[in-house]
Protein backbone atom coordinates (compact mmCIF):
# COMPACT_ATOMS: atom_id res chain seq x y z
CA UNK A 1 0.00 0.00 0.00
CA UNK A 2 1.36 3.42 -0.97
CA UNK A 3 2.24 5.79 1.84
CA UNK A 4 0.43 9.13 1.79
CA UNK A 5 2.86 12.01 2.09
CA UNK A 6 1.95 15.09 4.06
CA UNK A 7 1.91 18.37 2.21
CA UNK A 8 5.13 20.39 2.56
CA UNK A 9 4.31 24.06 2.88
CA UNK A 10 6.53 26.85 1.58
CA UNK A 11 6.93 30.41 2.78
CA UNK A 12 5.18 31.73 -0.34
CA UNK A 13 2.12 29.55 0.36
CA UNK A 14 1.96 30.67 3.99
CA UNK A 15 2.25 34.32 3.00
CA UNK A 16 -0.63 33.82 0.52
CA UNK A 17 -3.00 32.69 3.30
CA UNK A 18 -5.67 35.23 4.28
CA UNK A 19 -4.48 37.67 6.94
CA UNK A 20 -5.99 37.19 10.38
CA UNK A 21 -4.46 39.20 13.22
CA UNK A 22 -5.48 36.52 15.73
CA UNK A 23 -3.89 33.57 13.93
CA UNK A 24 -0.21 32.73 13.78
CA UNK A 25 1.08 30.63 10.88
CA UNK A 26 4.52 29.05 11.16
CA UNK A 27 6.26 26.36 9.13
CA UNK A 28 8.90 24.00 10.44
CA UNK A 29 10.46 21.57 7.98
CA UNK A 30 7.52 22.24 5.66
CA UNK A 31 4.89 21.37 8.27
CA UNK A 32 2.28 24.07 8.87
CA UNK A 33 1.54 25.03 12.48
CA UNK A 34 -1.46 27.24 13.14
CA UNK A 35 -2.10 28.77 16.55
CA UNK A 36 -4.26 31.44 18.09
CA UNK A 37 -3.07 34.32 20.21
CA UNK A 38 -1.70 33.16 23.54
CA UNK A 39 -3.64 33.74 26.74
CA UNK A 40 -2.98 36.46 29.29
CA UNK A 41 -0.66 34.44 31.60
CA UNK A 42 1.65 33.76 28.65
CA UNK A 43 1.50 37.39 27.49
CA UNK A 44 2.32 38.64 30.99
CA UNK A 45 5.37 36.37 31.10
CA UNK A 46 6.53 37.57 27.68
CA UNK A 47 6.03 41.16 28.85
CA UNK A 48 8.19 40.57 31.95
CA UNK A 49 10.91 39.01 29.79
CA UNK A 50 10.74 41.92 27.34
CA UNK A 51 10.98 44.40 30.20
CA UNK A 52 14.06 42.69 31.68
CA UNK A 53 15.70 42.28 28.28
CA UNK A 54 15.03 45.92 27.39
CA UNK A 55 16.50 47.13 30.70
CA UNK A 56 19.64 45.05 30.08
CA UNK A 57 19.81 46.24 26.48
CA UNK A 58 19.65 49.89 27.59
CA UNK A 59 22.79 49.26 29.66
CA UNK A 60 24.84 47.58 26.94
CA UNK A 61 23.35 49.54 23.99
CA UNK A 62 24.35 46.93 21.44
CA UNK A 63 21.12 45.61 20.01
CA UNK A 64 17.39 45.65 19.71
CA UNK A 65 14.56 43.81 21.45
CA UNK A 66 11.97 42.70 18.91
CA UNK A 67 8.59 41.33 19.98
CA UNK A 68 7.16 38.70 17.62
CA UNK A 69 9.45 39.20 14.64
CA UNK A 70 9.20 37.14 11.49
CA UNK A 71 12.21 34.81 11.52
CA UNK A 72 12.95 32.98 8.28
CA UNK A 73 15.52 30.18 8.15
CA UNK A 74 14.58 28.74 4.75
CA UNK A 75 11.66 28.44 2.34
CA UNK A 76 10.32 25.61 4.54
CA UNK A 77 11.22 27.03 7.96
CA UNK A 78 9.70 30.32 9.11
CA UNK A 79 8.55 31.10 12.64
CA UNK A 80 7.32 33.95 14.82
CA UNK A 81 9.02 33.77 18.22
CA UNK A 82 7.52 35.74 21.09
CA UNK A 83 10.65 37.77 21.70
CA UNK A 84 14.12 38.17 20.18
CA UNK A 85 17.22 40.15 21.06
CA UNK A 86 19.55 40.76 18.15
CA UNK A 87 22.73 42.82 18.00
CA UNK A 88 22.53 45.81 15.68
CA UNK A 89 25.54 44.51 13.75
CA UNK A 90 23.89 41.14 13.18
CA UNK A 91 20.51 42.68 12.42
CA UNK A 92 22.08 44.73 9.64
CA UNK A 93 23.24 41.51 7.95
CA UNK A 94 20.08 39.41 8.33
CA UNK A 95 17.15 41.85 8.07
CA UNK A 96 15.33 42.01 4.74
CA UNK A 97 11.73 42.93 3.98
CA UNK A 98 11.07 43.74 7.66
CA UNK A 99 11.94 40.16 8.68
CA UNK A 100 15.01 38.43 10.07
CA UNK A 101 16.58 35.85 7.74
CA UNK A 102 18.62 33.42 9.81
CA UNK A 103 19.86 33.49 13.36
CA UNK A 104 23.65 33.26 13.22
CA UNK A 105 26.55 32.70 10.83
Amino acid sequence: MAETRAKRWTLAEVEALPYDEWTRYEIIDGELFVSRAAGNPHQLTVNECAYALTAWNKQIRLGDVLPSPGLIFSDADAVIPDLVWVSRARRATIERDDKLHGARN
